[in-house]
């Protein structure tokens, strides 16, 4: 009689393990289910949303980009006519 599983290897944070670890003693099930069902999620998720509203878990910002944005909030600019009508409308 075949499997139908296989077995799949991927590397992880330890932070990423630790969670996922708390999880399953938490609930009382097995690593693979939750790795089978986020999967399964991610993936089904990546198929219905389009690419443009697809937001990454992790965002880089460059130490020029971080002062950029600190300066910003500090000295933000004038609302535009746009952004001005679009609050109002509320």
């Amino acid at each position: 009689m075949a499997s139908s599983t296989i077995q799949i290897s991927a590397n992880i944070s330890r932070q990423t393990k630790r969670l996922l670890d708390a999880y399953v003693r938490r609930r009382g099930i097995k690593k693979s289910f939750v790795v089978e069902e986020a999967l399964r999620h991610h993936l089904a998720a990546l198929n219905e949303i389009p690419e443009d509203y697809l937001i990454p878990p992790v965002v880089r910002v460059s130490a020029a980009g971080m002062r950029a944005m600190a300066e910003l909030l500090e000295s933000p600019p004038s609302p535009t006519p746009a952004l001005q009508r679009l609050m109002s409308e509320r």
